[in-house]
């Protein structure tokens, strides 16, 4: 649902997993046709990761692929998104729930942009790093608003040659009563993250974290292909998951910050799910604030 709000009319408000109206519709020649259309070689990237010698490798992949006929690809033009202009709440009415589920959404950046380690380190301290997180110490442990609490960023996607942002999500369940304070929290974090920054031992810790955790990456045959497919996908440099420890031991503390101050949210949509009949939010100083009625499937 917070896509659907984050993204409006674009198709990537659209779920992956459809909708119960949109899967009815779908017929065997659907798929038959988007098969034929989408599944060719000029459309695909094949990424072999083993213990076998290249040229058997090859030989594999010539015995079973090398019959795969290449087709006229007929890509659709999308348009940018229209990422939201403002501070947006949307409170949608949800009978019988007896939590708050409240998540934040805005404009991130993409993979391939050079501030994206940077931002990395943003995200790790204000509400990437579990309790070590801002989020979490005050929405949690500071006030005990909250069982969970996060934010996170993505890379974005790359269709073709045309990039889409990643997004920037937070987010948090309490109880009802305790929902309006700790929305102000995690705004008041956010804030305090781009007007402030942050500190030297935050900065130590994110790094610690990033040069221990990217180097286990590529662990696994599997997580070597991702890393392969992250390359060609994004026109990274091969070993740029070395490269990338390697920027985030360089950054400085002013670096940081103003990757804080660039790129966390002050245009954003807030979603709340919530039973509103026992509580009513109270949220000001927003440029709109709407209530609606929950809808399974209602596109």
């Amino acid at each position: 649902m917070l896509s659907q709000l984050l993204y409006k009319d674009h198709p990537l408000a659209h779920p992956t997993e459809g909708y119960e109206n949109s899967l009815l519709n779908i017929k065997r020649e659907d798929v038959i046709e988007f098969y034929n259309n989408f599944y060719i070689p000029n459309n695909s990237t094949l990424i072999v990761v083993s213990d076998l010698e290249p040229s058997k490798s090859i030989e594999i992949v010539e015995k079973f692929f090398s019959k795969w006929q290449k087709k006229v690809l007929n890509i659709k033009q999308i348009s940018d998104i229209n990422y939201p202009k403002g501070k947006e709440v949307y409170i949608y009415h949800f009978p019988g729930i007896n939590q708050a589920f409240v998540f934040l959404g805005s404009k991130g950046i993409s993979r391939d942009n050079k501030d994206f380690n940077k931002f990395r380190i943003v995200n790790y301290i204000l509400g990437g790093s579990g309790f070590s997180s801002r989020i979490v110490k005050t929405i949690r442990v500071k006030y005990g608003y909250a069982y969970w609490a996060y934010s996170r960023i993505d890379g974005g996607y790359k269709r073709y040659n045309k990039v889409f942002e990643g997004s920037f999500i937070a987010g948090f369940s309490t109880k009802v009563e305790s929902g309006n304070h700790a929305i102000e929290l995690l705004l008041d974090e956010i804030n305090k993250a781009i007007n402030e920054g942050f500190k030297e031992d935050e900065l130590r810790s994110a790094k610690s974290y990033y040069e221990g955790s990217i180097a286990r990456q590529g662990q696994t045959y599997s997580q070597v292909a991702n890393i392969i497919f992250n390359a060609k996908l994004w026109n990274l440099p091969y070993d740029y998951w070395i490269k990338d420890i390697e920027e985030i031991k360089k950054l400085n503390l002013n670096e940081v910050n103003e990757t804080a101050k660039k790129f966390l949210p002050k245009d954003y949509v807030i979603l709340v799910l919530a039973d509103t009949s026992q509580f009513k939010f109270d949220l000001k100083g927003f440029d709109k604030v709407e209530i609606r009625n929950f809808k399974l499937n209602e596109n």
